[in-house]
């Protein structure tokens, strides 16, 4: 059986590359100006102004469409009560 001897300190430091790649460099975002932030806060305010605006009128349009689809119905209904009456008539 071997004897172990003293291990070997290790030959570099964590946390230092050896490698001969250079590193890629950091993104550093632009300096942005004051336009820029008046620039959305205009936008936000637009969004939200069509969003106030636009849901009202959807709501309209589509109570209206729900109530031309329930007279259509019923005007549906009274013409097959029409419909059964006249064939009964022609039976008799």
């Amino acid at each position: 059986m071997a004897t172990k001897g003293k291990r070997a300190p290790p030959s570099r430091k964590a946390g230092i590359s050896s490698s001969d790649y250079p590193l890629p460099p950091v993104f550093v975002a632009p300096n942005r100006g004051l336009k820029q932030d008046w620039e959305n806060v205009v936008g936000w305010i637009a969004a939200c102004l069509l969003v106030v605006f636009l849901l009202p009128i959807l709501g309209m349009l589509y109570m209206d469409v729900l109530q031309a689809k329930h007279e259509s119905k019923q005007q549906q209904e009274k013409v097959q009560k029409l419909i059964k009456q006249l064939e009964r008539e022609r039976q008799e």
